[in-house]
C-alpha cells in the first residue's frame, strides 16, 4: 500500500511538470529520493520511462485531430472541404525530421550495449549534479529566448517551419542525453526564436516532442523488460494512468495562459531549482 502511495505522489508531480518548461527528470530524481521510491536504479529508470511514455500518449490524445489529419494527408492527394492537406503534409514531414535523429541513441557500442546505455552509465555517477547544471542552462536559454521574442519587426508564424523542426530534433536529442535538460523548455525556446506566434508555441512544442519521446521510451521499456527488471504491474499502471490524466489536464490549462509569462516564471524557477540542486550535491 505504501508503495502505491509513493508511486501516486511521484506520478502526480511528474505528470504536472512534464508539460511545463521545467525538467520532469529533475523533479523525478529529487522526488524519488525524497519518498524513497526504490533503491533499484533499473526500476527507477523503468518508472521514468513509463511516465515519459504516458506523457507522450497524453499529447497524442490532446492533439489527436492534428496527428490523424497529418497521417491522412500522406495518403490522400486531394484536399477536402475545410482541410489544407499541404499544411498537414508539412506537419508529417516535420515530425519525421524531429524523430530521425533519436536513432543515434540506438547505435550499438558493444555486443549488449547501445549508445543510450553508455550515456546512462556515465550519468549515473554524475546525474544529480548535471541535473542542477542543466536546470540553470534551461533558465538561461529561456531568458535569451524571451529577450529575442521582444525584438520588433518580426513576422510571426502560426506553424513550425522545416528549419525549426530540424533544430527541435537536435534540442530533443540533447534532452534525452542530459538529465535535467527540459524537452519542453528547449522546444519552447526554439519556437520563440523561430518566430512562432506565442499563442501556438506550446501546441507546436508538444506536437513535435511526443513522437520522439514515445519511440525512445518505448524502446527503453522493452529493453528493461528484456533485462528482467522486476516491477509491480499494478503499481506501474496506476503511475502511468495518473501521469496521463494530470498531463492532459495541465496541457489544456496551459492554453489559457500567456506562454511568455509562463516561460518567464519558469526561467526563474529553473534557475532556483538548479542552484539548489548544485548546492545540495556539494553539501551532501
Amino acid at each position: 500500500m505504501i508503495e502505491y502511495i509513493k508511486i501516486i505522489i511521484t506520478a502526480v508531480i511528474c505528470g504536472f511538470m512534464a508539460p511545463l518548461p521545467s525538467s520532469a527528470s529533475a523533479h523525478f530524481s529529487l522526488l524519488s529520493s525524497a519518498v524513497s521510491l526504490t533503491s533499484d536504479e533499473s526500476k527507477l529508470g523503468f518508472y521514468f520511462a513509463v511516465f515519459s511514455l504516458a506523457f507522450s500518449v497524453s499529447v497524442f490524445l490532446c492533439l489527436r485531430k492534428i496527428y490523424s489529419k497529418s497521417i491522412k494527408a500522406l495518403f490522400v492527394k486531394k484536399s477536402t472541404k475545410g482541410e489544407n492537406l499541404k499544411v498537414y503534409r508539412n506537419v508529417a514531414k516535420n515530425i519525421f525530421l524531429t524523430v530521425l535523429p533519436v536513432a543515434v541513441l540506438f547505435i550499438p557500442v558493444s555486443k549488449d550495449e547501445l549508445l543510450i546505455d553508455y550515456f546512462d552509465k556515465f550519468l549515473t555517477g554524475n546525474g544529480l549534479y548535471l541535473t542542477g547544471v542543466a536546470c540553470i542552462i534551461n533558465a538561461l536559454i529561456l531568458v535569451i529566448a524571451r529577450w529575442y521574442a521582444k525584438q520588433e519587426n518580426r513576422k510571426l508564424k502560426r506553424v513550425c517551419g522545416t528549419m525549426s523542426a530540424m533544430r527541435m530534433s537536435v534540442y530533443q536529442l540533447v534532452s534525452f542525453i542530459v538529465p535535467g535538460f527540459s524537452h519542453v523548455s528547449s522546444g519552447a525556446t526554439n519556437m520563440l526564436m523561430s518566430d512562432v506566434h506565442p499563442k501556438v508555441i506550446m501546441r507546436e512544442v508538444y506536437l513535435y516532442l511526443a513522437p520522439s519521446m514515445f519511440i525512445v521510451n518505448l524502446v527503453k521499456i522493452i529493453r528493461y523488460l528484456i533485462k528482467d527488471t522486476i516491477v509491480d504491474v499494478v503499481c506501474v499502471v496506476i503511475g502511468a494512468v495518473t501521469v496521463m490524466l494530470i498531463s492532459y489536464l495541465v496541457m489544456k490549462l496551459m492554453a489559457k495562459f500567456n506562454p511568455k509569462k509562463v516561460l518567464g516564471f519558469f526561467s526563474i524557477y529553473s534557475a532556483l531549482l538548479g542552484i539548489g540542486v548544485v548546492l545540495f550535491t556539494f553539501i551532501v
